[in-house]
């Protein structure tokens, strides 16, 4: 059961990039499908935080307080949420996404170095 050499020719890297764009579109369609409903909720979620927080502005003003105080609870407010478990997974996700790409990245870049020499 040994390995079968790749089949040369133009009509084979034609049918592999066939192959590669038919895969490429059905996972875009698939994440699309599955992140669609995702991103909305985001959206919805994101509208009621702006019209809540809208209000909680207006009604702080008409109560009489000064704008240090607003800015210390928003401030207060900012931070807990930053350093919730939900928000440091968000930020250690991103950091590890960002630090592949960069990897991914110095790794083309070498290879392209390599190719040109």
């Amino acid at each position: 059961m040994g390995w079968q050499r790749p089949l040369k020719g133009p009509f084979a890297r034609a049918a592999r990039l066939a192959g590669l764009a038919v895969t490429t579109l059905t996972l875009m369609l698939a994440a699309g499908l599955l992140l669609l409903p995702l991103a909305a909720r985001v959206f919805v979620r994101g509208l009621e935080l702006a019209v809540d927080g809208c209000i909680w502005l207006a009604a702080s003003l008409s109560a009489g307080a000064d704008a240090w105080t607003i800015l210390k609870t928003v401030g207060r407010a900012a931070g807990s949420a930053l350093v919730s478990p939900r928000a440091f997974a968000a930020f250690g996700a991103l950091v590890l996404v960002g630090a592949l790409a960069l990897y991914g990245l110095q790794r083309l870049f070498d290879s392209e170095e390599e190719s040109s020499r």
